[in-house]
């Protein structure tokens, strides 16, 4: 009981100290000073809105992965059901991201990139590879490049570049597209990349297994 009796007037002095420090009757004195500065710590009603409004968007930014910090842990996002993976539009993600491509390079007077079905089949090669070793360097060891390698992929290329990109699979395929592609836009390399003009094809690869997107895009232009 004794213990409980000095909690009790512990907590009280706090409360009206508290008080004391926000109504001013101290100001200027060593105690008022002392309590203004524990007060400014607290946060205000303000602090906590902007909080909430800013926190709404951090898990859509944390699931974002781009080449260069694979190694960081995804936001745990809403699971996906097998049916809904089963039914996801691979092509319509392929769409949405060549259309986002051709807008930017539109919007600095760069000239279009066109499909190409052999950098298409290239990039899904690539994005596969990406689920093993998310890198520029193959699971083999070699390059990027040496996918145009592979049995029945021709390219010959003059110039070539590849972009990479991961998140975990969590919206409608356009909308993932969309994230993917704007983590692009705010990573230097990649998107000088999507707005060079001695680009003059594009492939799309997508792969997806049960938990992450995995999105490739090679540009190429041909000797």
């Amino acid at each position: 009981m004794r213990y409980l009796r000095k909690l009790f007037f512990l907590l009280l002095s706090l409360l009206i100290g508290f008080w004391l420090g926000t109504s001013g009757i101290l100001q200027g004195t060593t105690v008022g000073n002392w309590m203004e500065t524990i007060v400014s710590y607290f946060p205000t009603s303000a602090d906590i809105e902007q909080f909430n409004q800013n926190g709404n968007d951090l898990p859509f930014l944390s699931e974002s992965f781009f080449e260069g910090t694979e190694d960081e842990e995804p936001v745990e996002a809403p699971d996906v059901s097998s049916e809904e993976a089963e039914k996801l539009d691979v092509s319509l993600i392929e769409e949405t991201v060549i259309v986002l491509v051709n807008e930017l390079r539109e919007d600095l007077d760069v000239p279009p990139v066109a499909s190409n079905d052999m950098l298409r089949s290239a990039a899904t090669i690539r994005a596969i590879e990406t689920e093993e070793q998310f890198s520029h360097t193959r699971p083999d060891g070699t390059d990027a490049f040496t996918v145009f390698d592979e049995e029945g992929i021709h390219y010959p290329y003059q110039t070539a570049g590849e972009n990479l990109g991961m998140a975990t699979y969590h919206l409608q395929e356009e909308q993932m597209a969309e994230l993917i592609f704007n983590g692009w836009v705010d990573s230097q390399g990649h998107y000088e990349n999507m707005i060079r003009s001695d680009f003059e094809e594009i492939g799309v690869g997508v792969h997806y297994d049960e938990e992450f997107l995995y999105i490739t895009q090679l540009f190429g232009t041909q000797r």
